[in-house]
Parts: structure tokens; sequence; C-alpha cells
């Protein structure tokens, strides 16, 4: 079966165990999960690595899912623009909200690009390329025989599944070598000195794919194509450019959202409504995060800024924030306050550095010290 036939089956697939009475063939259905951001790199390993195990496991099914409401599919820009490519479009994809609310406890799920997440307990396999978040409490959750490949030097998580893909001789697709050869393009900002965000693997298994491919990819034309998608938010608006690349931090007491946007925040919040679009998307939190990135056109050369704001009065949090992150060591994240205050809300605006740190290095900080300041207020509330 192709890549294309096989995504085409998928809601049919999941529609068989949905459906009522339950099947009676003994069958297992594996849900292929990608991360709550949706981005390319999440997208695409989530779809490649169901079909490499539809087609090696053909005696179960697998169900590729993006980790999003089906409303948010015109936010992935970049990932509608690839899939587009392959004659895939969203009436053929199956999203989170496709799913029931509670799961059968025989479903099994695959995590990719992440290894927390609420279904842990039936989690049956990780792939991700983070580093292990040991104090979040959901890992306990994890069932002992869950086998996890975690690989943070990794630059990609396509990487890790391209490295699956070519472990055997089937399946062979076409498709799935160019989906995964863009992904580590754009995630490793085509292999940029600058940003150092990829590692030799990387490198290798771009190599691999193309000669796959058995072609000649300028790869800098790719990435400029891809980086273009990505960036192109003009038909969204604010509040979805906020959204387009979220993440939400769960603690005890609350969700607090982290977009990730394709430009400054500096600039972001420098837009008419841009006020209200941060308060819409903070809607029942109290902080909101804004991590922002732009990539030169011309050169290529890449800025990072990042922006803590209270939706209350509060203002003792956003000081500790920025105190552990401008602090922070390992790694060095070269935080510091931009020259020129950015009055916006009382927020804090930060310039970075360490353009190579990302959100998957700054997240992990920004829930601890949530953690600790919940953990204070519960001891003073005693």
């Amino acid at each position: 079966m192709g890549f294309l036939r096989f995504v085409q089956q998928t809601r049919s697939t999941l529609g068989r165990y949905l459906s009522s009475p339950a099947p009676t063939v003994e069958r297992t259905l594996n849900l292929v999960l990608g991360n709550e951001s949706c981005d390319l790199d999440s997208a695409i390993s989530a779809l490649t690595l169901a079909f490499i195990y539809s087609q090696r496991q053909q005696q179960n099914d697998y169900v590729p899912v993006l980790n999003i409401p089906r409303l948010e599919y015109p936010l992935k820009t970049e990932v509608g623009y690839m899939l587009d490519k392959c004659g895939i479009n969203q009436s053929m994809l199956v999203f989170r909200d496709d799913l029931p609310e509670q799961l059968d406890e025989r479903v099994k799920v695959i995590l990719v690009d992440h290894h927390i997440s609420e279904l842990a307990s039936l989690v049956k396999e990780i792939y991700d390329h983070r580093p292990l978040d040991k104090e979040n409490p959901a890992l306990k959750l994890l069932p002992k025989d869950a086998i996890v490949h975690l690989e943070p030097e990794l630059g990609s998580c396509a990487t890790l599944i391209g490295e699956c893909y070519l472990a055997e001789d089937q399946p062979q697709s076409a498709d799935v070598s160019r989906l995964l050869h863009a992904t580590i393009v754009l995630d490793t900002i085509n292999f940029s000195p600058a940003a150092k965000r990829f590692s030799h693997r990387d490198l290798v298994m771009v190599e691999k794919l193309e000669q796959k491919l058995n072609q000649q990819i300028d790869r800098q034309i790719l990435f400029d194509e891809l980086r273009a998608a990505r960036a192109d938010v003009s038909q969204l608006s604010l509040v979805q450019v906020l959204r387009k690349d979220m993440k939400i931090i769960h603690t005890e007491r609350q969700q607090v959202p982290m977009a990730g946007l394709p430009l400054l925040a500096r600039d972001f919040v420098a837009q008419n409504g841009a006020e209200e679009a941060v308060r819409e998307f903070g809607r029942g939190s109290d902080l909101v995060c804004i991590l922002g990135m732009y990539v030169s056109p011309d050169d290529g050369e890449v800025q990072r800024d990042m922006a803590l704001i209270s939706l209350t009065p509060e203002t003792q949090l956003i000081k500790t924030l920025q105190q552990t992150l401008v602090e922070h060591e390992k790694p060095k994240l070269d935080l510091f306050p931009y020259e020129n205050d950015i009055k916006f809300m009382n927020g804090c605006f930060l310039s970075q550095g360490n353009v190579q740190a990302t959100r998957k290095h700054i997240l992990p900080v920004v829930r601890q010290v949530l953690l600790d300041w919940e953990e204070r207020l519960g001891t003073c509330n005693c």
C-alpha cells in the first residue's frame, strides 16, 4: 500500500473501532500521536511512522493523529504546504477531536516528538528528541514495558523516524523520503552553522534520503520555500498567529500557553490589536509566554527573543521567571533585557543571545519556576 492510500484510509480505520458494536477481529488499534504544537516535525513524524508500522506489522492497525482540533489545521501553514504537495488534504487526516473523550484501555499509543501525555498509561512506545522531563509526574504513569527512543542530540525528530524507516527495506515510498527530508531541512534551519540545531546524524539522514530520492535537491531553495510557508500569516488573525505554534505548560493550578512565533515577540506586540490578542490567547491563565524567532531571508541569520506577560496585577512571578531564565546555565540561554525597554502590558521582554536554545530548552525551566512558585503559595496558605 502506498503512503497516500494509507492516509486516505486512516479515518475509516479509526471509524471501525469507534463503531457500535465494536469490531470482533483480534486486531489492536495503535494511535501514533504527535505533540500539541503540531509543527512540521510533529505532524510528518507521526504520519510517516504510522505508515511504516502499518506496513511492517499488518496484523494491527496504526492511525496517525494530529494533536490539535481540526479547526486549527489552517494555522499550520507549513504542514498544509507539504502535505498538499503529496495530495493530502485536511479531510483525509485524523485530529485530536476525532478521538473519543475516553479511550478503550485496549488501545495503544505511540508518542512522537514528545514524551509527556495525559494518555501515558496507554503508551507502548515513544520517539522524541527533547531532554527527559524527569520531574513530570506523568512519567510515572508510563507502563514499565514501554519502549523509549529519546535522542536529545538530534535537531529533528524526523531524523529518528528516518532511521527507523531506513532500518528495513520495506516500505519504500518517495513521499515518505521527501517529507522526512524537507522536515529535517526546516528543523535544522538548513544546517545553519550559526543556529547549530543539528547533529551529524541529522546531516547523514538528509544525505541518505537524497540518495533514496535519487535527485539533486537544492536545500536552500527548499528551506526558503518552507520558511516562507511557515511565516505566511497573512490570512491569520493575531490570535491565530499566537496559536499557530503553541504548547501548553501544565501545572496543578493552571495551564500556561507558550506561543512560538515566526517573527520576534517585540515586533508582534507592536502591531495594532496585539494587547487584545494576547488577552484572548491567555484567557483562563495568569501568564502568557511568547517565544519569537526571525530568520533573515537574505543570509539565514537567526534572531530570537522572549516575552513574559502577566494577565494579573501580580508582578513578582514575572520577576522570578526573568531572573531564573537570565541566570540559567545548562544550557546558557543568554537572555537579557532589551536595551530599549518595551512598554507592553507591563511585560518582560528578553533578547536571546544563544540562538541555539529552543523551546525544548526553555519550557522545562519555565515549568519548574511555576511549580516552585505554586509550592510556595501552598505552603503560605497552610
